[in-house]
């Protein structure tokens, strides 16, 4: 899930696969188009083959990501209640929902979500997460998540709608 990759993709490594232009992922059967302007960083094997990150800054990041919906969420409510728990651990405090609307990602129901802390302010995270049913399999969820300081917030939002805009889903391995 993105709350592994985020943190595990901070700073560009001589390993790191560099990735411009359209992100297409076979494993969890979808592709995305990279904004222009912008590079992406892959872990490279045998790290799982999951998605990418966008470095902003020092402090703002925004990951891309497939998973399998291993921990079993069976509603958006328990997706985003796991994400606001980590994010609470991460900024060592209280956390709170600002925004919460539905949306669509890849023509799949999905929702997007903003998230702060309740003191302080230093950072925001945006959640842009959405299900996908996998036959026979615990499905697939993706999600687009941003991380970046309060300041830089209204700079930056507009790459989930872009990456929102183009993304596409493929047909799922067999």
């Amino acid at each position: 899930m993105t709350l592994v990759l985020c943190s595990s993709i901070h700073a560009q490594t001589r390993t790191d696969i560099v990735v411009k232009n359209r992100y297409s992922n076979y494993d969890y059967a979808y592709s995305v188009r990279i904004p222009k302007g912008l590079t992406g960083l892959q872990s490279p094997s045998p790290s799982p083959n999951h998605g990418f990150a966008i470095e902003l800054s020092d402090q703002a990041i925004v990951s891309v990501d497939g998973s399998y919906n291993a921990a079993e969420w069976r509603s958006f409510d328990d997706a985003i209640k796991v994400h606001k728990d980590s994010f609470k651990r991460e900024v060592g405090g209280a956390v709170k929902i600002v925004a919460r609307i539905p949306t669509v990602l890849g023509g799949l129901k999905a929702v997007r979500f903003t998230m702060k802390p309740r003191t302080g302010d230093p950072e925001v995270r945006d959640v842009l997460l959405a299900f996908r049913e996998a036959p026979g399999e615990v499905g697939i969820v993706y999600e687009i998540v941003l991380t970046t300081p309060t300041s830089r917030y209204n700079k930056d939002k507009h790459l989930i709608v872009e990456l929102q805009k183009t993304w596409r889903l493929k047909s799922l391995p067999k």
